[in-house]
């Protein structure tokens, strides 16, 4: 059995900004003649921006993915069942000779996705400046301020 990829997946893939092509590593545990289960492992690399310098950076990763494939006689198109949490389902017709995980890969693919995405070494590159630096928060202006504004506020008629 054949996996499908044609033209619409190549803007879900720019879409999830995968970089290069995906590895999938996969067993095949036959459940009846009409039935498999696949399982196994996907890998990848993506492209995402760093949520504390805004810089674009190369995350690999890597999900376990699970999926069950049955031939169904009469059924017109593949039909896609994601009612189990862990396991993904497609019914093929019998005389599709491929099938369309395209949809299995892309929500995977997501929900492996850091919320706040964080480069390997943010702080190698990362330098935070305002003003003038210093250890000793007495040598900072901003406490004046500050300090300024509590008492203005502790006596607003003085």
């Amino acid at each position: 059995m054949n996996f499908a990829k044609d033209e619409s997946d190549a803007n879900v893939f720019e879409e999830l900004r995968i970089k290069e092509p995906l590895q999938l590593d996969l067993s095949v545990v036959a459940e009846d003649s009409n039935k498999w289960l696949l399982t196994g492992t996907l890998f990848g690399v993506q492209v995402l921006e760093c949520s504390r310098t805004l810089e674009l950076f190369d995350h690999s990763f890597e999900t376990p993915i699970s999926f069950w494939v049955e031939l169904s006689p009469g059924l017109a198109e593949q039909e896609m069942d994601d009612s189990d949490d862990e396991t993904f389902g497609f019914k093929v017709p019998q005389v599709q000779d491929h099938v369309d995980v395209t949809e299995c890969i892309r929500q995977l693919v997501i929900l492996q996705e850091p919320l706040h995405p964080v480069k390997d070494d943010p702080d190698k590159d990362f330098v935070w400046e305002i003003g003038e630096k210093s250890e000793d928060p007495k040598e900072d202006p901003r406490w004046e301020k500050l300090k300024a504004l509590k008492d203005k506020m502790e006596h607003p008629n003085g």
